[in-house]
């Protein structure tokens, strides 16, 4: 009994950092001191999706695909983490409006071979797709070895993101500063490592 209150507390506090982690997302990554252009995640990958240079790195546009892979990687979360009827029911949900959210305009029908359309359209089907397979995830050390892949993953890809993206403020000779939201997103995908190894701990003393 004791093992599954500790599993459902430590499930139901990850689903708050995951959810938070998506406040940081939206909350601003880069401020502008030259002038009113504050960009959150979202925002700052449609930006750098419009730099020219970013159409011949490898692979095509890899800041935007940096910051806007944060959406997956808390949609994938959201789909290890939840257990339970209701819980998965509500992450379902969640899922299914943050793919929603990450789809392109409807002009991409008109327009397939656009890159970066295409880009937020195979990230929101793999987030769909992939976040709603992890759903029923049941055995506990695949589960906990995938979130620790996910937060881990999303810390270093978040941080090369901002990077590449303050590297093209620079680029313009545009001055701009961090903002609080990667701090909050990092924060929380630390968070879940550090409550996925207490985890293990507690599995392995019980």
């Amino acid at each position: 009994m004791s093992r599954r209150i500790e599993s459902h507390s430590a499930s139901m506090l990850m689903v708050a950092l995951v959810l938070t982690g998506l406040g940081g997302y939206l909350l601003p990554w880069i401020v502008a001191s030259s002038g009113p252009m504050t960009l959150n995640a979202f925002d700052l990958a449609e930006w750098a999706s419009l730099v020219p240079a970013q159409r011949v790195t490898s692979p095509p546009l890899i800041v935007p695909l940096l910051l806007r892979t944060q959406l997956l990687l808390l949609s994938l979360l959201l789909g290890v983490i939840a257990v339970g009827r209701k819980e998965m029911a509500i992450a379902a949900l969640t899922i299914c409006l943050l793919a929603t959210a990450q789809l392109p305009p409807f002009e991409y029908v008109y327009d397939i071979n656009n890159l970066n359309y295409r880009q937020q359209f195979i990230l929101a089907a793999v987030s769909l797709v992939a976040g709603l397979l992890l759903l029923p995830l049941g055995r506990r050390w695949i589960a906990l070895a995938v979130k620790l892949a996910l937060a881990i993953s999303g810390i270093g890809t978040a941080a090369l993101g901002l990077s590449g993206a303050m590297a093209l403020f620079s680029h313009f000779e545009l001055a701009a500063a961090q903002g609080a939201g990667i701090w909050i997103l990092i924060l929380c995908y630390a968070a879940v490592i550090a409550l996925a190894l207490h985890e293990i701990t507690f599995i392995r003393r019980n």
